[in-house]
């Protein structure tokens, strides 16, 4: 690795660091980036490996699968790359005595949700409360409060008695507002997007080192040196002027990398906010058996709160018999002590396949045979992410906006820990971040501003 020193070092080859690699190397900055891993995407991961129905191969993502609603910078990147997708749809199933469509009980929780805000402004300026917290002062009846406890556990990874209702709220207004109820998935894998990015990024002059972990982030004002060893057992040191940080949440807490010195108080409000873990594997069959269960053809998702793994989903209306089974929050980490056994994976399989077995009337000896490849990825164990994606807890509101300040116009920080907008763990807050990131650098170079005052005269 060669001594050149560069403008601008970017630590981290996923969404956050792309989207602001190439932005800055097209401004012209000389970017180099470093990342642990042997590819780009971070907790983006489309498998090597697909399922071909026919002559159309059905990407198995491990990580990010969906992109939700309608983000500007998200479908802005899509149609640049012209990649192609489709939008899931189908019924709503629910699994408790039995398999039944999801009713009035279901979308109870909702309301309860709905509720959130009305409540929080009724509170004294400024005041946060755990989710849990607010359903007990709120005085929401015990078997409608478990069931919008378990759906706000299963979306943001979070545990009911930390994620804050300052947070939900401030969530569920960015949802509405990019229609995040319509779901959306890119026929040739997730991973296509941060491949487009990398590609523009290399042909802007970009380079990107793979296979190097970043140990310790030496620094002053105006002078970074990120170090390691790399995957080849070689120590690696690299200059820049600047550098983006766009560390998982999970390895910013973890201390897994050294700044020296400190970054003033990044690590105190990274400690602030919380890491979701969740359990997440894909299973192909044959066929659709589900399909066989009474009115269930269209299955989209499949809601089974009794269930070790409590939610469910296909890719209706793509007919690949493929169904993928999830557990976030503290039903993850139940499951977790399982994954880390040496046959933990498969513990996990068999636990999947016999609750298809209950829900859907067959024996599990049937739905095995069935089987014909499955998908697991533990996030948790991966010291590159250690964790799913983040949320605030309560009181925390406001610790993302402080990891967004520049250090000394020499640090900057970005990842979708660091969203200001309700948007925490979703690809598209990874990408703004990094776009935030980029102009935050350029600004303080003075790029930025000609650029944007030269756009205004035109």
């Amino acid at each position: 690795m060669n001594s050149e020193k560069y403008d601008v070092l970017v630590v981290g080859a996923g969404a956050a660091g792309l989207a602001a690699g190439r932005r800055l190397a097209v401004e012209g900055k000389r970017v180099a980036m470093v990342e642990a891993r042997d590819r780009i995407g971070g907790r983006i991961f489309t498998s090597p490996q697909t399922l071909r129905l026919g002559a159309v191969p059905s990407p198995i993502e491990l990580g990010a699968e969906f992109v939700h609603g309608l983000p500007r910078s998200t479908w802005d990147l899509i149609r640049e790359a012209r990649l192609a997708t489709f939008e899931l749809d189908g019924a709503q199933w629910c699994f408790d005595e039995g398999l039944h469509p999801c009713g009035e009980e279901h979308r109870g929780a909702f309301k309860v949700l709905a509720q959130m805000p009305q409540w929080l402004a009724a509170q004294p300026k400024d005041s946060d409360a755990s989710f849990a917290e607010y359903l007990a002062r709120a005085g929401i009846e015990k078997s409608l409060a478990d069931r919008a406890a378990a759906y706000v556990e299963g979306f943001n990874a979070a545990d009911r008695n930390i994620i804050g209702v300052a947070a939900l709220v401030r969530q569920q207004s960015a949802e509405d507002e990019i229609q995040a109820t319509r779901i959306f998935r890119i026929r040739a894998g997730y991973t296509a997007l941060p491949g487009f990015l990398a590609d523009q990024f290399r042909q802007a002059g970009g380079t990107i080192n793979f296979g190097t972990p970043v140990r310790t982030i030496r620094w002053n004002r105006g002078e970074v040196r990120v170090s390691g060893v790399d995957a080849g057992n070689r120590a690696f040191e690299l200059h820049g002027s600047q550098a983006l940080i766009t560390l998982p949440l999970g390895v910013l807490q973890a201390g897994a990398v050294r700044f020296d010195p400190e970054p003033g108080d990044i690590g105190h409000h990274a400690a602030r906010m919380a890491m979701g873990p969740v359990v997440r594997q894909t299973l192909l069959f044959e066929r659709p058996f589900w399909e066989d269960a009474g009115g269930a053809a269209d299955l989209s998702f499949l809601f089974a709160g009794r269930e070790k793994l409590p939610t469910w989903w296909t890719i209706h209306p793509d007919t690949t018999p493929m169904i993928t089974a999830w557990a976030a929050g503290p039903k993850a980490i139940a499951l977790s002590p399982k994954a880390a056994l040496p046959a933990g994976p498969l513990a996990l399989r068999d636990e999947a396949l016999n609750a298809l077995a209950r829900m859907f009337g067959f024996s599990g000896v049937a739905v095995t045979k069935m089987l014909v490849g499955w998908h697991f990825h533990d996030w948790q164990s991966d010291e590159f992410s250690r964790g799913a994606y983040s949320y605030a807890p309560a009181g925390a509101l406001d610790a993302s906006l402080k990891m967004t300040q520049p250090v000394q116009r020499t640090l900057y920080f970005a990842g979708e820990h660091t969203d200001i907008d309700g948007h925490w763990g979703t690809v598209h807050a990874a990408f703004n971040s990094g776009l935030r990131a980029a102009d935050q650098i350029l600004n303080d170079a003075g790029i930025f501003r000609l650029h944007a005052s030269q756009a205004s005269d035109l």
